[in-house]
Order: structure tokens, then C-alpha cells, then sequence
């Protein structure tokens, strides 16, 4: 009986030690996968305004920036920038639009500054797709 009552508080102290830790990790975890979808919907994105710029390249009322953003619903609200040479699309040209965001933490755990070291975020992406003009 003497035993047991030593090692009671033996639960609480461990789990004060590693509760931290493993909620680091799984800060990290979430938000690498969020910067990995995020990627993923920039280059789609961009291969969307791409395809959109090399298919109506002679159309007058060509929108690729609204092309690419209604392609990845999923970056709403992120501010997201794209930008295209669809201007000088010509048949048998290339054209490449780039989408990018700064995109900053979901948690603020791991932003610039915090335990007075450089952080992860605010992460600048970018997106590239490119596809020749008129086939």
C-alpha cells in the first residue's frame, strides 16, 4: 500500500511534461497540411487561368484571374494574386499565369517573433501553370 501512494502524482506531472509537446506537434501537423492544400489549390488555380488563357486567347472579354480563382473556391478570404501573360498570347505561344499569397498562420504558434526567434509564417506560396496558346 505504501507504493501506490507515492507514485500518484506520477500521472499528473507526466502529463504536464509531455501535454506541450504533443500539442506542438500537432499544431505542426495541422498546419502542414493546411499549407499543403493550400500549394496544391495555387497550382491548380494556376493551371486553371492557364488552360482558361490558352483556349480563349483571341476572346476580347477574357477574364484569367477570374478563371483561376473560381477554380480553387478553397482560397477565399487568402488574398491571392495572380498574374498572367495572356496579353501576348499568340497562337503557338506560351502563356503562364502565377497565382502567390503570403499566407499566414492558422494558430499563431509558429509566427515571426515567437520565443523571439524567426518563424515559419506568414509563408509566401506561388502557383505556376503554363500552356501554349491555341492548341
Amino acid at each position: 500500500m505504501k507504493s501506490n501512494t507515492k507514485e500518484r502524482g506520477a500521472v499528473a506531472v507526466e502529463m504536464a511534461i509531455l501535454l506541450p509537446l504533443l500539442l506542438l506537434i500537432l499544431i505542426g501537423i495541422i498546419e502542414f497540411g493546411r499549407v499543403l492544400n493550400v500549394q496544391v489549390s495555387l497550382t491548380q488555380a494556376a493551371r486553371e487561368g492557364a488552360r482558361h488563357a490558352a483556349i480563349h486567347y483571341d476572346d476580347g472579354t477574357m477574364d484569367v484571374t477570374a478563371a483561376a480563382l473560381a477554380a480553387a473556391p478553397s482560397l477565399d478570404g487568402l488574398g491571392v494574386t495572380v498574374t498572367d501573360n495572356a496579353s501576348n498570347c499568340a497562337s503557338g505561344q506560351d502563356v503562364e499565369v502565377t497565382t502567390s499569397v503570403s499566407l499566414p498562420s492558422m494558430s499563431g504558434f509558429l509566427d515571426a517573433g515567437f520565443f523571439g526567434t524567426p518563424g515559419l509564417f506568414p509563408m509566401n506560396l506561388n502557383g505556376v501553370g503554363v500552356m501554349r496558346c491555341g492548341g
